[in-house]
């Protein structure tokens, strides 16, 4: 899930960060921090959007991978 949030920077070629002062951090620190916050709020917001908890989703789909066919096996049909 951070992957997903954090991929669209890998394509960034610079980023400039412009501090006003107000806060207690600036910088990269900042930005990381931000980062780190937007993915803490991700299962609220997913929950808050679909009425499901997220350790619902993540149950299905450790079930759904559980009955995925390994690389090498067959379905025996």
């Amino acid at each position: 899930m951070v992957q997903a949030l954090a991929n669209p920077r890998s394509k960034v070629d610079k980023i400039k960060i412009v501090s006003t002062g107000n806060g207690s951090s600036s910088g990269l620190h900042k930005l990381t921090g931000d980062m780190t916050e937007i993915a803490a709020q991700v299962p609220a917001l997913f929950e808050a959007l679909s009425g499901m908890p997220m350790s619902d989703l993540l149950s299905k789909v450790r079930k759904i991978g559980d009955k995925a066919l390994r690389p090498g096996e067959t379905s025996g049909a």
